[in-house]
């Protein structure tokens, strides 16, 4: 997608591949993409709109969830089911989402603990999670999915201590009777991230292995890692891993990979082909673009709802007395609710992913409305930021 779209888990059901990617503090939240082809994707639907409205995912006062919130979901579909699974950095909990329809709307409950760069795995009648950092934990979950199953499987598979980033995005599957468990962790001398797996004949026995993709693309340095494997209805493998790229994000990075004589084989001869030719499963489909340009011209739904156009998020959660596409239809008004030093710090931010390697947007802004102090306009929106805007002093 030459997007950020970081901490990938991918799917397929039937003739559709569905991906799930980290969004942090932006909402609507935990984005599900959708393709025939694993190389072209739309936005199927988003898992929450807002995640639990604390004061920080608010932006009340100077608290916020940057560099927080949703981080690398586990993406799974068991007996009609789909399942989204992950911790959030700032309240401390492991959230689970549930839907028999992947535009939702979704169920949310809680799986008691804390489950970092977790994954599911439905295993016959039981259920596992699969999480850590530096140590790996395997942990059997109860019947309902809301914490461990007492007397349950639980235990560490898989420890590392590296000084720079030990192994953690756990994927675990089960394929053809052998469990596989893919990793990220650095190189140990310098940082570089790099893909691991280890295998095992059963949950209770040793699993070994170790790294299976360690390349950059003769791009800075930055190495290829963490995602979810997948396989195609003609019974071909990918791995759909990210590259940080920098300004714009991790970008996610499509590698063929093989299972021969149980080993796990990624890229070709150890490296990733830039360009992948797959067979797309609907030939001719159309994809919506994950970016759009807008004319703010919306109408409410049956319940009295915006429904923006899904490439927008807002950065946090937003106010929702404070905007409108409705009181002057064909603009999008925001009202300011607050005083800030700084623009990180202002709520109704709306924003759209930017584009690898380069890309460009212009805004068209009405300052009649302005009071002394305010600013009305458009960022590149980073932790260091530029922006251009009107401003009335």
């Amino acid at each position: 997608t030459r997007m950020d779209y970081p901490d990938i888990d991918v799917i397929r059901v039937d003739d559709t591949y569905y991906m799930v990617s980290t969004t942090m503090h932006f909402m609507p939240g935990g984005a599900i993409l959708r393709s025939y082809d694993l190389i072209n994707w739309e936005i199927a639907s988003y898992v929450y709109d807002t995640l639990d409205d604390t004061e920080a995912q608010r932006l009340v006062d100077d608290k916020n969830i940057y560099g927080k919130g949703m981080w690398a979901a586990s993406l799974r579909y068991h007996n009609g089911t789909f399942y989204v699974c992950f911790a959030a950095n700032d309240t401390g909990k492991t959230y689970l989402f549930m839907t028999e329809n992947i535009e939702g709307p979704w169920r949310k409950q809680y799986i008691e603990g804390f489950y970092h760069d977790s994954s599911l795995l439905f295993d016959d009648d039981r259920v596992f999670i699969v999480y850590g950092n530096r140590n790996v934990h395997l942990t059997e979950l109860n019947k309902d999915l809301t914490a461990k199953k007492p007397g349950g499987l639980d235990r560490i598979i898989i420890s590392e201590e590296n000084p720079i980033l030990g192994y953690e995005g756990a994927h675990i599957y089960k394929i053809n009777g052998k469990y596989y468990v893919f990793l990220i962790h650095s190189l140990p001398d310098r940082w570089f991230r790099a893909e691991a797996c280890y295998s095992s004949d059963s949950l209770e026995g040793e699993f070994v292995g170790g790294d299976v993709l360690v390349d950059d693309m003769e791009y800075h340095n930055s190495g290829v890692a963490q995602g979810g494997i997948v396989d195609t209805p003609d019974g071909k493998w990918y791995g759909i891993l990210f590259q940080d790229r920098g300004a714009i994000g991790r970008v996610p990075v499509l590698v063929p990979m093989e299972f021969k004589d149980g080993n796990v084989i990624m890229g070709v001869d150890g490296k990733v082909p830039k360009d992948v030719a797959t067979n797309s499963t609907r030939p001719g489909y159309n994809y919506e673009p994950l970016y759009a340009s807008d004319d703010f011209n919306y109408q409410a739904d049956s319940e009295g709802k915006i429904n923006l156009k899904k490439v927008w998020q807002w950065n946090h959660n937003p106010d929702n007395k404070l905007w409108s596409v409705t009181d002057n239809p064909g603009h999008l008004r925001i009202t300011t609710g607050k005083l800030c030093d700084n623009l990180t710090q202002a709520v109704n931010t709306l924003t759209q992913r930017m584009i690898f390697p380069q890309c460009e947007a212009y805004v068209t802004v009405d300052g009649s409305n302005l009071k002394d102090g305010d600013y009305a306009g458009i960022s590149a929106f980073q932790g260091c930021y530029g922006l251009v805007a009107l401003h009335k002093d």
